[in-house]
C-alpha cells in the first residue's frame, strides 16, 4: 500500500510545517512548565478560589490545579497546543485530494503506476507519523521543563492545633523557611503518557475528517472551510453544554467531550499509572471508562478515512484547470 516515492514527496511537502509546529510545541511546553515554577502554590490557590463559580468551564476541578502535576498537565489544554495540532491536521488532511487537484498535480501522479489507494495510504501514513511526532514533542517539552526546573516551597513554623477552638499555636517565634527542590521530585512525567495519547487521538480524528472532505471536493479552500465550520460548530456546542444545565445534552454530540487529558492526569494521581488505560475504572463526572474516550476518536477518525478511501476510488476526478 505504501509507495516510497509518494512518501518522499509528502515528507518534502510537510517538513517545513512539521518543524515549525514541532519547535513551537516543544518550546511552549518547556516554557509553560517553567512558568508553573514561578507561581507560589499558596498564592495561586488563593487567587483561584476567587473564581470558583467558573469552575464548570475548567476541564477539571480546581482542587486538581493545586498540585504541581495538575498545573503542569494543563499544558495539554492550552490553546497553542491545540492550535498547532489543528493546523497540522487540517493542512495535511485537506491536501490529499483537493489540494492536489487545485495544483493540477493529481492527474500526473495517478498517470504513473500508482493506485488511488496507495496515494491515500501513503499520505495518511506521513500525516499520522507527523502527528505522532508533534504529540511526542509536547511530552518531550514537558519532560525537559520538569527536569530542568526547580520550585521554591515554604516550610511553615511548627505548630499544634488546639482542640474545640480550631486554633493554630506556633511552637517557636521563627519565620517560615523556604527550600528549593527539583520539580522532578514533585512531578513524574509518566503521568502525561495518557494525555499525550488523548492529544494524538484528537488529532487523528481531525486528520480523518479533513481527508474525507478533501476526497469529495476539488478546491482546497472549500475543504478547509468545511472542516473549520465543523470544528467551530462543535466547539460552540461544547461551550454551550458547559455553560447551561439545560443544554448539557449537547456535550454528548461533540467530539470535544472525548478529549480529556486533564482528567487522565487527575486519574493517575488518584489511582495510579494504569488507570487511564483501563476499560473498567470509573472516571469522576464521566459515564464511560477512561480508555473509551480516545478510542472513540480513533474509531471515528478511521471511519472518516474509510469514507475518504471509498469516495476517492469511486469519484471521477476532474481535469486540471
Amino acid at each position: 500500500m505504501l509507495h516510497r516515492i509518494l512518501i518522499k514527496k509528502y515528507i518534502g511537502q510537510s517538513s517545513l510545517l512539521f518543524f515549525a509546529c514541532g519547535a513551537a510545541l516543544f518550546a511552549f511546553a518547556w516554557v509553560r512548565v517553567w512558568v508553573v515554577s514561578l507561581l507560589d502554590m499558596g498564592q495561586f490557590q488563593t487567587i483561584l478560589e476567587q473564581f470558583r463559580e467558573f469552575e464548570k468551564f475548567a476541564p477539571i476541578d480546581f482542587d486538581a490545579l493545586f498540585t504541581y502535576p495538575g498545573r503542569v498537565g494543563m499544558t495539554f489544554d492550552e490553546p497553542i497546543v491545540i492550535f498547532c495540532t489543528v493546523i497540522w491536521c487540517i493542512s495535511r488532511g485537506s491536501d490529499v485530494v483537493s489540494g492536489e487537484l487545485g495544483r493540477g498535480t493529481l492527474e500526473m501522479t495517478l498517470a504513473q503506476p500508482i493506485s488511488r489507494t496507495s496515494l491515500l495510504v501513503s499520505h495518511a501514513g506521513v500525516a499520522v507519523a507527523g502527528l505522532l511526532g508533534l504529540c511526542l514533542l509536547v511530552w518531550a517539552g514537558v519532560t525537559a521543563g520538569v527536569h530542568f526546573t526547580s520550585v521554591t516551597e515554604s516550610i511553615p513554623v511548627p505548630s499544634f492545633r488546639l482542640p474545640w477552638v480550631n486554633m493554630e499555636i506556633p511552637l517557636s517565634n521563627g519565620e517560615a523557611s523556604e527550600v528549593t527542590v527539583p520539580l522532578s521530585d514533585r512531578v513524574d512525567v509518566r503521568t502525561y503518557a495518557a494525555s499525550t495519547f488523548h492529544l494524538f487521538s484528537f488529532g487523528f480524528f481531525l486528520l480523518g475528517l479533513a481527508s474525507f472532505f478533501s476526497s469529495i471536493d476539488r478546491y482546497r479552500w472549500r475543504t478547509v472551510g468545511a472542516v473549520v465550520t465543523v470544528y467551530v460548530t462543535q466547539l460552540v456546542m461544547f461551550g454551550l453544554g458547559k455553560a447551561a444545565e439545560s443544554l448539557e445534552w449537547l456535550l454528548s454530540l461533540t467530539f470535544f467531550s472525548c478529549y480529556k487529558p486533564q482528567k487522565m492526569t487527575s486519574l493517575v494521581g488518584d489511582q495510579g499509572f494504569g488507570a487511564p488505560w483501563s476499560l473498567t475504572v470509573p472516571v469522576p463526572d464521566a459515564s464511560l471508562p477512561p480508555l473509551v474516550y480516545p478510542l472513540i476518536l480513533l474509531f471515528l477518525g478511521a471511519i472518516f478515512y474509510l469514507m475518504a478511501w471509498a469516495c476517492l476510488n469511486k469519484r471521477d476526478l476532474p481535469a486540471p484547470l
